[in-house]
């Protein structure tokens, strides 16, 4: 699947693979000829890619929440992101955990404080609303780390995989079509790399 995006891409954001929710978030960082980029590194940055992926969370982001973001709150996705990130490479490569990043994944976990709340009154059937006591951003962190914490501990479905391709730092769902790269074009790559070197070989 491939995530539709509500507008057009701000310069400097990476393309949506419609990956699992905690890999779409570690591959906002992304190489450009050579050189990672960081494709939330803004204000602006980071309210695209939200929008973008709305529709796959269960918190609200209404647009002038998006608009107020500030560069603390972006400071904080960061953090997460790039804990995240070292995580799941330690993950697919076999390699153990740094506390300090299994902390900070810990600590977005914690930041969501929602309960049920029973509403009933009259003759209207019963229904469940859910009550949160925390910003809708500080929410969404605590969804990102909830589903990462799933990847992770192998209660979801999801096999995450670092792309083989030569350069690529984006991570990928093996389980969802059991190939080698996060994308075509990666593929293509790969191949192209492996021709090549076979060729240096023979000669």
């Amino acid at each position: 699947m491939t995530l539709q995006p509500p507008a057009p891409a701000p310069a400097g954001v990476p393309p949506l693979h419609g990956e699992p929710l905690p890999l779409e978030f570690s591959n906002t960082v992304f190489p450009v000829r050579g050189e990672l980029r960081d494709g939330i590194g803004t204000p602006e940055r980071l309210g695209w890619w939200l929008s973008a992926n709305g529709g796959r969370l269960k918190t609200d982001l209404p647009a002038p929440a998006l608009r107020a973001l500030t560069p603390g709150d972006v400071a904080y996705f960061v953090l997460l992101r790039d804990a995240l990130r070292r995580l799941v490479g330690a993950h697919v490569r076999g390699h153990a955990p740094d506390a300090w990043d299994v902390a900070q994944l810990n600590r977005a976990s914690s930041l969501d404080r929602s309960w049920p709340l029973l509403c009933w009154a009259g003759e209207e059937p019963p229904t469940r609303v859910e009550m949160c006591t925390t910003t809708p951003l500080a929410a969404v962190q605590a969804e990102i780390a909830h589903a990462a914490i799933a990847l992770l501990s192998g209660t979801s479905p999801a096999e995450p995989r670092a792309c083989r391709a030569p350069g690529c730092v984006f991570f990928f769902d093996h389980a969802r079509s059991r190939r080698e790269w996060c994308s075509t074009g990666c593929g293509n790559r790969a191949r192209v790399a492996r021709h090549h070197a076979r060729r240096r070989a023979a000669g």
